[in-house]
């Protein structure tokens, strides 16, 4: 596991990427979320939880929801054991409410994941610093759809955090030598 580190924004929001969308990478998400293997859920964290901690202080999780069926099927679902170890509160107000699976899908189609998510809790978080976690981030449709449901609630402040990046023009342009602390 070789953490990168990569800050990038999303809309107007301030990201991180813990790695690359390295086939290292996707092969240990996919033996996670693919094929069950809950054991590795503390993995991609591990090296650097208490810098997490550190540095997310303060802050609500929101994550990025799978369609409750394949969570079912799986046995758990996959972004909130991973996200769940950094200690923090952690609210489920968005869901999906069909099976979308993205990987199959052109980066337009992707666009279209916004049909399928919504607020579940109309939890006001006024006063609350949010973090919306995924783990993987490639046209960023998922994210932007997220962030616009969750700015409804009215937080003092939104981040991304995701698991792993898919590399773009962008990131071979900026600077990523930022540090957690």
């Amino acid at each position: 596991m070789e953490p990168k580190f990569i800050f990038f924004n999303v809309d107007r929001y301030k990201a991180m990427s813990l790695y690359d969308y390295s086939e290292f990478i996707k092969q240990q998400i996919y033996l996670f979320k693919g094929c069950s293997d809950y054991e590795m859920k503390d993995i991609f964290l591990n090296l650097f939880i208490k810098e997490l901690k550190t540095y997310y202080k303060g802050y609500k999780i929101i994550p990025i929801p799978s369609y409750k069926k394949d969570d079912e099927l799986r046995g758990f679902n996959h972004v909130v054991e991973v996200f769940k170890q950094m200690g923090l509160d952690l609210y489920q107000v968005i869901e999906k409410t069909e099976h979308f699976k993205q990987a199959e899908k052109s980066a337009k189609e992707r666009q279209s994941i916004k049909k399928y998510l919504q607020l579940n809790n109309m939890k006001q978080l006024t006063k609350d610093r949010v973090l919306i976690v995924d783990d993987i981030y490639t046209t960023g449709a998922t994210m932007k759809a997220a962030i616009n449901l969750v700015e409804k609630l009215n937080p003092k402040e939104i981040k991304v955090l995701v698991l792993a990046k898919t590399k773009n023009k962008e990131d071979q342009k900026s600077n990523t030598k930022q540090s957690l602390h």
